[in-house]
């Protein structure tokens, strides 16, 4: 009986399964989401010349709901990759998902009180938690998720701003705006390039001949 080829004859397309780390078809697209996100509130923070307490309140809490959905998306298209280190451990999905989850909650909560003092801690708390989180899972994802790096930015990022936000308390809402914005500028311009990055790597080879 004849051998088995290794390799496929001249013309023939070679296996379509993934390589070893290939990050999955769609976790670009989450990514992206939050990119946008990011950018959109950022675009906000620079253009809106005098936004009020609540107005400012209502912005956040727009923010950090539109990242805790990006991040369920992301937790669930790195639970469907195809290599086992790639996955989100028990431990990391429980504290991304907590800690976006009660991000959301804290500042959908600052509409209730939009008051320049309460925006600035609870701003602050979103962004502690949101960091945390990114932290976390950046250096714990180390060697098997491809956003390892990134997370690690986006947290000191945000832990970061959230450090420095209840500083700017007694300067008003668009200071306030503009800290937090100036962080989610920086992050969605990393995660449109880490978005733009995974897209890349998951787009079909052509076949050589």
């Amino acid at each position: 009986m004849p051998d088995t080829p290794s390799t496929p004859a001249p013309g023939v397309p070679a296996d379509p399964s993934p390589s070893a780390g290939a990050p999955g078809p769609a976790l670009w697209r989450p990514v992206a989401l939050r990119a946008a996100v990011a950018l959109a509130f950022g675009a906000v923070t620079v253009f809106w010349g005098q936004p009020t307490t609540a107005g400012a309140a209502w912005a956040l809490g727009a923010y950090f709901v539109g990242l805790a959905v990006a991040q369920a998306w992301q937790l669930r298209e790195e639970g469907r990759s195809a290599e086992p280190e790639a996955r989100p451990s028990g431990a990391q999905r429980t504290v991304a998902s907590a800690a976006y989850g009660l991000a959301a909650a804290v500042a959908i909560a600052l509409g209730a009180a939009p008051e320049p003092i309460v925006l600035a801690v609870g701003g602050a708390a979103a962004l502690v938690l949101t960091g945390a989180s990114d932290l976390f899972r950046g250096i714990a994802g180390r060697g098997g998720s491809a956003l390892a790096r990134d997370e690690v930015i986006t947290g000191v990022v945000h832990l970061g701003a959230g450090a420095i936000l209840p500083f700017f308390a007694g300067l008003g809402a668009h200071a306030l705006l503009g800290v937090s914005g100036g962080g989610a500028i920086i992050t969605g311009v990393l995660l449109a390039i880490a978005g733009l990055s995974l897209r890349h790597d998951s787009s079909p080879r052509g076949v050589v001949a």
